[in-house]
């Protein structure tokens, strides 16, 4: 009886928070299969590490904390790995063209740079993007807030040069 429970809270918790556990999947991986590969992997460390859970933080935060560390070591797992082939910017995050407005364009390009910072400062930027404080962020990515708010200002700093050199 407790384990059904358990299932029936844990699928409606997914279905809310589904969208959040896709826009990670899409922040690393630009290929659906990929994509969902991943998203299949969070969701199975999210439901072995539901019953521990204890609602002492945000599930947002929970959430962000399990996926992210599901990424970072499936990712390091593939570098492990040698491969034949090299990684180019197309296997990174790419925007699909939905229209020729200036502001997708700049979306577009604010993904594609984003795309090229390292797995941990584009956590962070999701995070950010997300509208997520300083506290909740420093609390996902286990760091402390001034951390936070130092690499946020040189993230900015450098997503501003790749911007720059993708205009040129």
């Amino acid at each position: 009886m407790k384990r059904e429970k358990l299932q029936k809270e844990f699928v409606q918790l997914i279905a809310a928070q589904q969208k959040l556990i896709h826009s990670v999947c899409c922040l690393y991986y630009s290929s659906a299969e990929d994509r969902n590969d991943l998203f299949q992997e969070i969701v199975f460390q999210l439901w072995k590490s539901y019953p521990a859970f204890r609602h002492q933080s945000k599930v947002s935060t929970w959430i962000y904390r399990i996926a992210l560390n599901t990424v970072f070591s499936k990712l390091r797992k593939e570098k492990a790995k040698p491969s034949g082939e090299s990684l180019s910017n197309e296997h990174w995050q790419q925007i699909p063209e939905s229209g020729s407005s200036a502001y997708e364009e700049d979306v577009e390009q604010l993904y594609q740079a984003i795309g090229r910072l390292s797995e941990t400062d584009k956590a962070i930027v999701m995070l950010y993007l997300e509208e997520h404080s300083y506290e909740e962020i420093a609390r996902v990515m286990n760091m402390s807030k001034t951390n936070i708010s130092t690499r946020l200002n040189r993230i900015k700093i450098r997503l501003e040069k790749l911007i720059k050199l993708q205009s040129v």
